[in-house]
């Protein structure tokens, strides 16, 4: 009884219960295989994004409560996470963390070398990310780098190099995360005041829909940049539209800023990111 309470706990703080972040890393890493490679990726290589992906974000959620313990019992939304009301130690997080490190490196034994300097860049950007939320206005910023990153690995693990092409898929997954991010930020706005934590959400202020806005279609627009320069077939621009409706969607969800709706319209970006990969993959194929 006590090891099943247990296991569950350490399910909790990797946030194994909640896929949508995990999915949310996924679509614009899998849309990246399909783009730069022409619809031919290599499904082997694909298969260890996909475990690796899961275990970073895991990872990454362990270090973010662990450095996050003192504050997250003043916020609402994860007062009850396993390292505030105890369930889980200190010490069994620093042991969880490393543990899937150690499996997400073991994915690298199947990689080029390039790959392997990208991946130490990518964790040092999880690792300090959520240290920035103390001393940075805008920490989202780190999170867009950090989560955008595996596009840069994938460039490096299919071509063996950073191209131009790659470049402009992380630019456009960056400004996404900025807008899904923000919305979530919003979720936690008035706790974040209370105890001296930063986000987009307070700096961007009563400006926060232009920003969110603005992000969605700066991501867009460098997708469909990528489109023309590409020759995607034109299906995809069908999805592009879905896309937009969607970011028009969610902006209307926080014109008020209620945590609830703010919330919806964060998992809501699960969709979208479903409808660029859709759309990427009949761009190159069809």
């Amino acid at each position: 009884m006590f090891k099943t309470h247990k296991i569950f706990s350490f399910f909790r703080l990797m946030r194994a219960d909640k896929p949508i972040g995990t999915t949310l890393l996924l679509w614009p890493t899998l849309s990246s295989f399909f783009i730069l490679t022409a619809g031919n990726p290599d499904l082997f290589l694909m298969s260890l994004f996909v475990l690796g992906t899961f275990f970073m974000r895991s990872a990454g959620c362990v270090i973010n409560d662990y450095f996050d313990r003192n504050f997250d019992g003043k916020v609402t939304r994860t007062k009850n996470r396993p390292l505030v009301i105890g369930e889980i130690t200190e010490k069994e997080a620093l042991v969880l963390f490393f543990f899937l490190l150690l499996l997400s490196s073991s994915l690298l034994l199947w990689m080029n070398y390039l790959t392997f300097l990208m991946a130490l860049i990518g964790l040092m950007l999880a690792i300090i990310y959520p240290l920035t939320k103390r001393f940075f206005s805008i920490p989202q910023i780190f999170l867009g780098l950090a989560f955008s990153w595996g596009i840069i690995m994938v460039s490096t693990a299919e071509l063996n190099e950073v191209t131009e092409i790659s470049l402009l898929l992380f630019a456009s997954c960056f400004f996404w995360i900025m807008a899904y991010d923000t919305a979530y930020a919003l979720c936690d706005k008035e706790d974040d005041l209370g105890i001296g934590i930063n986000s987009s959400a307070i700096v961007f202020g009563e400006n926060v829909r232009v920003f969110f806005y603005a992000f969605h279609i700066i991501s867009l627009s460098v997708l469909i940049l990528v489109s023309y320069m590409l020759n995607f077939h034109f299906s995809f621009y069908f999805f592009a539209l879905i896309s937009l409706l969607l970011a028009l969607y969610q902006g209307f969800l926080i014109k008020d800023q209620d945590h609830l709706k703010c919330l919806k319209a964060f998992k809501n970006n699960n969709w979208l990111g479903l409808s660029i990969f859709l759309g990427s993959i009949a761009g190159v194929s069809l």
